[in-house]
Formats: C-alpha cells, sequence, structure tokens
C-alpha cells in the first residue's frame, strides 16, 4: 500500500532544518553591520557635536530623534556613527549589505570627490543641515531612504557640522 506520508517526511525535515538555520542566522546578523549608539556611552568625547555624532544625544542629555532610516536603525538606538562609523569612513549599513554609507569626513563633504553616491556639489554649512534634516543633497535631490531625517536643535546642528567638517577625527 503507497502512503502519501512516507514521501513527505524525508523532504519535509531538511526544509524545515533549512528554515531553523535560515531564522537563526537572521537573529544572530541583527547587530552586524551596525554599531547601537550605547556602544559609545563610556566614552569622553572633546566636544557636543562629536558626542552627538557618537551617542545620538547632545552634552546636555538631549536626544536627538529621527525618522526613517533602515529597519535596523529604527529598531535599535542609533547616530550618526551607527551607519557612517568610528572612524567617518561609512560602512555597509544592515539588513541593506549592498548600500554602503558614505564617509562623513571633511574631505568627502566640502571637496571636489567622487565617492560614488551620486555627482552632488560640495557641501556647506547651509546644505549638511538640509541632508540632516531633511534628506537632500545640496542640488536638492533626495539621498537614500536609508539616511534618517534627524530632527536636532539649531545649536546641536551647528556643533554636530562644525565636527564634521574639521580635520581632527
Amino acid at each position: 500500500m503507497y502512503s502519501a506520508q512516507a514521501e513527505v517526511k524525508p523532504v519535509l525535515k531538511p526544509v524545515l532544518k533549512l528554515a531553523g538555520s535560515g531564522v537563526v542566522l537572521l537573529l544572530a546578523g541583527c547587530g552586524m553591520g551596525m554599531d547601537d549608539a550605547s556602544d559609545y556611552a563610556a566614552r569622553t568625547f572633546s566636544g557636543n557635536g562629536e558626542q552627538i555624532y557618537y551617542t545620538g544625544r547632545s552634552q546636555a542629555g538631549t536626544a536627538v530623534t529621527y525618522q526613517g532610516g533602515t529597519m535596523h536603525a529604527q529598531m535599535h538606538s542609533t547616530s550618526c556613527a551607527s551607519c557612517h562609523g568610528d572612524d567617518r569612513q561609512g560602512k555597509r549599513l544592515y539588513p541593506k549589505f549592498w548600500l554602503v554609507a558614505p564617509p562623513l569626513t571633511r574631505h568627502a563633504l566640502t571637496e571636489e570627490h567622487d565617492d560614488g553616491h551620486g555627482d552632488h556639489e560640495r557641501y556647506d554649512k547651509n546644505s549638511l543641515k538640509v541632508a540632516i534634516r531633511h534628506g537632500l543633497d545640496p542640488a536638492g535631490k533626495a539621498l537614500n531612504t536609508a539616511m534618517p531625517r534627524w530632527q536636532i536643535s539649531e545649536e546641536d546642528m551647528d556643533d554636530l557640522i562644525n565636527f564634521l567638517i574639521t580635520d581632527s577625527h
């Protein structure tokens, strides 16, 4: 007598194992490619802009809030350094490994360059504010939606931009 159940069991077990392995890898990778802002909690910062870059909080303790960004950014406390890196050179984004956040060094922001992130003019202080708050490059073109749109006070914004356009880091 033929049993359809006998054929399903040998196929079902490997499929379940494969699916289970995928879930484990997905959960294990949740922290890959993106630092959590709390990774920098014990660090000493030279100024307010540097602290905002690494922690997403001002020296006064005010959290810089955001909308959008990657799913990972929405699930975790994040900061500029979470995507643009400790060295400000940019890094791969999680879970969108095919995307690399652009560098945020003085040279990358204010000098002639071709970093593969669109052919836009150099940033100045005002266009950096627009990029950070509204996600637009100097030509007014929308940045990738992986870039969060940040709500930040004018004083904290000035401190952050001064940090970004210095060569000290």
